[in-house]
């Protein structure tokens, strides 16, 4: 009996021209991975530049297992991932398994108990990870399923692999770009019906969490509610946007709607982009591109 794979289908990709996938002993990959999406992002540690970035989502209702299956398959043809040798690998894991913990209380051994806080683990299909943020003075603990954990750690025998959660490249990303200011500062996420509310303020965490929408009614409560509990100003205080969101869609213009100041956010700067990322919206794939910045 053969089991089904469900389409997933390209919809971005670039590739520098001076790259070799056989140079990959000499390059970091960075895969975020989601049940309705997958991304592959190669950087250059030689030159400190991303020279790759391929993006794949599903055509149909995924799941995780079917997310896994596509890459699976994928790894049987693709150059990049034909390649088993890399300086390292990071994962992002994106899903709503995660909690924040204060740095001085964590415990390495009741990092279920704290998710079971927050979600609902099971233990036969997800294993539990945390990634430490120190300039945060916090630690993500979330989930990583077993079956994407079982094999790419076969698959990739010799390369160093880090899990993350898709929240730790988005805080240390925006801490990465942020300024030091007295006032807090709102960045919003958008991705799959998911939006993800990062605010900072003076360089400390004041708030993050990932919400689900199905409408844009939906998507502006969250919104306007975190900008109301941090007592932000919607007629003054910036919004920066970053995600899959476009300048004429219907999200974007709820959000002009109710917020004045609203802007779209860059590609992080500290790390170089070959000039084929030109061609690329510089407010998409922050999330892939900040995982450079979780050491």
């Amino acid at each position: 009996m053969t089991t089904s794979v469900p389409a997933f289908r390209q919809t971005q990709r670039v590739l520098d021209d001076a790259f070799e996938p056989s140079h990959s002993a000499s390059a970091h990959l960075y895969i975020s991975f989601g049940a309705h999406r997958i991304r592959l992002g190669v950087l250059d540690a030689q030159r400190n530049k991303f020279v790759a970035l391929e993006d794949y989502e599903s055509e149909k209702p995924a799941s995780v297992e079917g997310a896994i299956a596509a890459l699976q398959r994928l790894s049987q043809s693709h150059p990049l991932l034909q390649e088993r040798k890399w300086q390292q690998i990071r994962v992002g894991i994106k899903n709503q398994q995660f909690t924040l913990i204060p740095e001085a209380l964590f415990v390495v051994g009741a990092r279920e108990e704290y998710l079971r806080l927050n979600a609902v683990v099971e233990p036969e299909q997800e294993m539990v990870f945390h990634h430490e943020h120190p300039r945060l003075e916090l630690v993500n603990v979330f989930t990583v399923p077993t079956q994407l954990h079982a094999w790419l750690t076969s698959y990739f025998p010799d390369s160093p692999i880090e899990f993350m959660h898709q929240t730790s490249g988005l805080m240390e990303g925006f801490l990465h770009m942020s300024e030091r200011k007295a006032s807090p500062q709102l960045s919003i996420y958008v991705d799959n019906n998911y939006v993800t509310l990062v605010v900072l303020q003076n360089l400390r965490l004041e708030f993050c969490n990932s919400f689900y929408f199905s409408s844009s009614e939906d998507f502006i409560y969250y919104v306007l509610f975190v900008l109301q509990e941090k007592k932000m100003n919607p007629d003054l205080d910036q919004v920066v946007v970053w995600g899959e969101l476009l300048l004429n869609s219907e999200l974007h213009e709820v959000l002009r709607k109710y917020i004045r100041n609203v802007q779209f956010g860059k590609k992080p700067t500290g790390v170089g982009y070959s000039y084929r990322f030109d061609t690329l919206f510089n407010h998409r794939n922050f999330d892939l591109y900040s995982l450079h910045f979780c050491d």
